[in-house]
């Protein structure tokens, strides 16, 4: 596989687009082989459950059944370290994982949030836990950091029976107070299912786009692409490419750089991690 646009090129893009300029983020994206270069990762990284860049840049994975973080190179397709959380890595449910500073938190299905400090290669590192108890109200698929606020997104992927919610909402848990907030973000499904021209949809990943602020989400049940404003608005949703490349994406990342990560899930194959790159302005 080749990179067919060169990181040169791509930080020319990004300085066209001032940060926190108001703009639509997916489509600048053809989404098409051009643009794309995706990597089969080693073998002992069947899955991905979650994605998340470090304020240096670097990329962080979890795993879907234990507390294993991977730090991956996403130039050459490659685990450059993984550590654990727990001497025994800590099983679980895990769906999402995010970077505020200098912790990693990682996410339950349940809601549940784990956090601790970056780790050598093959190190067991110490970590904290906390209950949100907000599985009783939705199952939890996704993490997303907002540095700003020193505060993570959960974004709501599937409501319960018996849940007090209508809608999926994206929730906040501030790393400050290491608590939920109050206020939610409702997402639009009507208008999201309208343009999709789907019958529901199922978040399974989150990031913020650090030039815009805007959400990305994507759902891999729907194999699709969901661009919303900070405060819920729909801007844009997409279907992720068909054939190969997405069988079950659940992890997203965007880069300072303009560079769209996407991770899927293995299955019977090696996990994987697509790159796309902006198109040509």
């Amino acid at each position: 596989m080749r990179h067919i646009v060169r990181l040169g090129a791509l930080l020319a893009i990004a300085v066209l687009t001032p940060a926190g300029a108001a703009h639509r983020v997916l489509a600048q994206y053809p989404l098409t082989d051009k643009y794309a270069e995706q990597w089969r990762l080693p073998d002992r990284l069947n899955e991905i459950s979650g994605l998340a860049l470090s304020p240096d840049g670097r990329l962080f994975a979890v795993a879907d059944e234990r507390a294993i973080i991977y730090e991956l190179d996403y130039d050459e397709g490659r685990i450059i370290k993984a550590f654990a959380f727990g001497d025994s890595p800590q099983r679980g449910d895990f769906e999402g994982i995010a970077v505020l500073r200098d912790r990693i938190y990682l996410v339950t299905s349940d809601g549940d949030i784990y956090a601790g400090a970056e780790g050598a290669d093959g190190e067991g590192v110490s970590f904290e836990s906390f209950r949100t108890a907000i599985g009783a109200r939705c199952e939890i698929e996704g993490l997303a950091q907002l540095p700003d606020e020193d505060s993570l997104l959960l974004a709501c992927k599937r409501i319960p029976r018996g849940s007090d919610l209508r809608r999926l909402h994206i929730f906040t848990w501030s790393a400050t107070a290491k608590e939920l907030q109050a206020d939610s973000i409702e997402l639009p499904e009507r208008d999201i299912l309208r343009k999709l021209q789907v019958d529901r949809i199922n978040p399974s990943g989150i990031t913020m786009d650090p030039r815009s602020g805007n959400l990305l989400i994507v759902a891999a049940r729907q194999r699709a692409l969901v661009e919303l404003s900070r405060d819920g608005q729909l801007i844009d949703a997409r279907n992720l490419p068909t054939g190969n490349r997405h069988r079950q994406a659940e992890g997203i990342e965007i880069g300072a750089d303009g560079r769209l990560l996407i991770a899927d899930e293995g299955g019977n194959h090696k996990a994987r991690l697509a790159v796309y790159v902006p198109g040509e302005q």
